[in-house]
């Protein structure tokens, strides 16, 4: 099996699989684990071999205890807590939260997760018979689901665009979103951080482009904060959309929504309330009974994890530590990588190809994945993007090289 050849702007990859040397001699070492990061620190029991953080995140224990203690101070006194404690607690939550991710707290909608944040999004804007939505196929599912209910009840045309595997140069990955763009292209919704194949996507280009036309973007970036570093109001989208819960390790139920300031009147929340014409703020700040717990750890988990490692040094080992699985299971599995070996396209996920004897065994990614959590104890996503099949494994600082090594063990013995 041979990789494709050099890609454009001297963008390339090695020649062949079958020229890599040994794992123990052609891999560079696996990352030093930081201090005090051991599961035990954190809410997952240990009974897992746990490789899927990118789906629901996982808490530090002291986060857990943190939120619980706000929890049992709401329930003493319910309607100071949300009447007058939680418009209170607003402002800072959003200014922590603005300096750690480079947004302007005016701009930021708290919801619970970046799929409620896409809706609130897609229901602001007026969309007219004709107009074009353009996302790519490496989108999240439901939310491909979300833009499909809108195209069809807006008479709206959806264009899902295919990306090219394996991506050779990141500076290239986009160009066939940017060859759709149109007189009557409404919307472009792109994802930063791939959800089934864990792509690092350089959407700068595609997004100054679309702002050049008067075109709205919509950045998915749930996988975004705590992985990569942030400067959102510079990035020139319309909207983004980001989870908390995932790589910022904040309790489940924490996302919020950036606005544009030139979109900021037209904005509004999946649930209308006391707020309505009121501004933005006014709108996202009361959306109804809800346990804003979640909202409230924001400043807590923010300040807890870097006075416990430094964010900087949580993105780089976890960054580090999916380079290394990522050639780790391409070698020993023997597939293409879908990306450069040397990480340039990833952030704490990797995404590798499955043996095609797996696939044609099994028949079904759902069978794969809890045969692995209930016959091996293994925590792991199994995506499914056209015909092929790919685990993808996530790097947190609780896990440890070893764990990768008892994957591709696994998964080689299923051949």
């Amino acid at each position: 099996m041979k990789f494709k050849s050099p890609g454009p702007r001297g963008c390339f990859l090695q020649t062949a699989l079958g020229t890599l040397p040994s794992v123990s001699q052609s891999i560079k070492s696996p990352p030093s684990e930081l201090p005090n990061s051991g599961i035990d620190h954190w809410m997952l029991s240990g009974e897992l071999t746990y490789l899927n953080h990118g789906s629901f995140g996982a808490r530090p224990k002291a986060v857990h205890e943190h939120q619980e203690q706000l929890r049992a101070a709401i329930e003493g006194s319910p309607v100071h807590a949300m009447d007058e404690g939680m418009p209170m607690q607003m402002p800072d939550i959003k200014t922590s939260l603005g300096t750690f991710l480079g947004m302007e707290p005016a701009g930021i909608g708290l919801v619970q997760n970046a799929s409620e944040a896409i809706c609130s999004v897609l229901r602001s804007i007026q969309f007219e018979s004709g107009d074009e939505i353009i996302c790519t196929r490496h989108g999240y599912n439901a939310v491909l689901q979300l833009l499909r209910y809108v195209a069809n009840r807006h008479e709206v045309t959806l264009h899902v665009v295919d990306l090219e595997l394996p991506v050779l140069c990141p500076d290239t990955a986009l160009e066939p979103v940017l060859s759709l763009l149109g007189d009557r292209t409404r919307l472009v919704v792109i994802d930063q951080i791939t959800s089934p194949t864990a792509l690092v996507l350089d959407t700068r280009n595609l997004l100054s482009e679309c702002r050049k036309r008067g075109i709205d973007t919509l950045v998915d970036g749930a996988h975004g904060p705590g992985m990569i570093d942030l400067d959102i109001s510079s990035m020139g989208a319309t909207w983004y959309a980001g989870n908390l819960h995932k790589w910022v390790c904040a309790p489940i139920g924490a996302g919020f929504l950036w606005t544009d300031p030139s979109r900021l009147d037209q904005t509004h929340p999946v649930i209308i309330s006391h707020g309505y014409e009121e501004g933005y703020a006014q709108e996202f700040d009361w959306q109804g009974t809800r346990d804003m717990s979640s909202w409230r750890s924001i400043p807590f988990v923010l300040k807890w994890m870097e006075e416990a490692w430094g964010w900087d040094a949580v993105r780089a080992h976890n960054h580090d530590l999916a380079t290394w699985a990522h050639e780790m299971l391409t070698t020993s599995l023997g597939v293409e990588p879908l990306s450069p070996l040397d990480g340039g396209m990833l952030g704490s996920m990797a995404a590798v190809r499955l043996p095609p004897g797996i696939q044609e065994r099994l028949g079904d990614p759902l069978v794969l994945q809890k045969m692995l959590r209930h016959e091996n104890q293994i925590e792991v996503p199994v995506m499914e993007l056209g015909d092929e099949w790919f685990i993808r494994v996530s790097s947190q600082v609780y896990n440890r090289p070893g764990e990768y090594e008892l994957l591709a063990n696994t998964l080689l013995a299923m051949q």
